[in-house]
């Protein structure tokens, strides 16, 4: 019995999203059919990697509010490549350079000049949105669709594409979580963050480079963020400023739900994948059911709300 119970406290959560998701189907059977599910899993590619990013930072009691931005900016560095006739590997490669400069600022600011992350990404944040305005004229959209496809195939493949049946951006957040699941799971990196994230001073006295580990946290989540914003406009086939932004509070929704799948209510990456995947799918289930954009963002911040609540009376055990 205090087994089930024990369970039932440490997983009890995730059954309730799971039971959510149960209701939607029950009322919208079409709401799990193939075609839907794919296409879900297709749009939750950017939320996933914005998430996974946010993760690394979060994990060590830091926050970024610029990755949004970065993913803005980067997807409009891309576009701009392409309408300008630049070699395919610069729209891919000059938007990721983009988001390790940003994260390597971030960094600095953060961990070497003692800025307060929250205020530090803030500011980031509105600096990325003024370059975007200038570099568009306004929030002049930058369109790829319209282009000759033979100029934007390429590119566009990432967001549209397939590989025996995947789809790419499938397959693009599949790399990305084995990717940032090593890097936490099984590296140096994840010893010393997890040490950062559990008790700095103990950390330093242990010899660890508190420094450089909580900085190198902000260029991952920046640099995820950057090819997040690639992907979002290989998929949409246009770029325009803030067009990411919609995704900064599913992506802390998403990152706090993963807390629920720890024991102590950590951040966690796996946990942050089934977080992502659930904003997502009950994202997509409120609209099929007619409900607007005002209810997924109060369902959102409701979830935040119920994973820091849970999450706290965890740590309290």
């Amino acid at each position: 019995m205090n087994r089930l119970i024990d369970l039932l406290r440490t997983y009890g959560p995730i059954l309730g999203m799971i039971l959510v998701l149960a209701i939607v189907y029950l009322l919208k059977p079409s709401f799990l059919s193939p075609n839907n599910v794919a296409n879900v899993l297709r749009q939750s590619t950017i939320l996933i990697i914005l998430a996974l990013g946010l993760t690394v930072v979060m994990s060590m009691r830091g926050v970024d509010l610029s990755i949004a931005q970065v993913a803005d900016a980067a997807g409009l560095i891309a576009a701009i490549a392409i309408i300008n006739h630049y070699p395919i590997w610069v729209a891919f490669a000059a938007p990721v350079a983009f988001g390790v400069i940003i994260g390597a600022v971030n960094a600095v600011q953060m961990a070497y000049l003692g800025i307060p992350a929250i205020i530090g990404t803030l500011g980031m944040m509105f600096v990325i949105r003024s370059g975007e305005l200038m570099a568009t004229n306004g929030s002049e959209p930058q369109i790829l669709f319209t282009l000759p496809r033979g100029l934007t195939a390429p590119f566009l493949f990432l967001g549209q594409g397939s590989v025996g049946g995947i789809g790419a951006l499938i397959i693009l957040a599949t790399v990305v979580f084995l990717f940032v699941f090593t890097l936490m799971r099984y590296t140096p990196f994840a010893r010393q963050a997890r040490a950062v994230g559990n008790n700095v001073r103990a950390a330093f006295l242990a010899g660890i480079d508190i420094r450089m580990v909580f900085g190198a946290g902000f260029v991952v989540a920046s640099t995820l963020a950057a090819i997040a914003g690639v992907a979002l406009v290989s998929r949409t086939g246009i770029a325009m400023p803030r067009g990411a932004e919609p995704y900064l509070l599913d992506a802390f929704a998403a990152a706090y739900l993963g807390t629920l799948a720890s024991r102590r209510g950590e951040m966690n990456v796996f946990g942050t994948l089934l977080g992502a995947l659930f904003i997502a799918f009950i994202g997509n289930g409120l609209t099929i059911l007619g409900m607007g954009a005002p209810w997924r963002y109060a369902f959102n911040g409701g979830l935040i709300l119920l994973a820091m609540a849970v999450g706290g009376l965890k740590r309290k055990e």
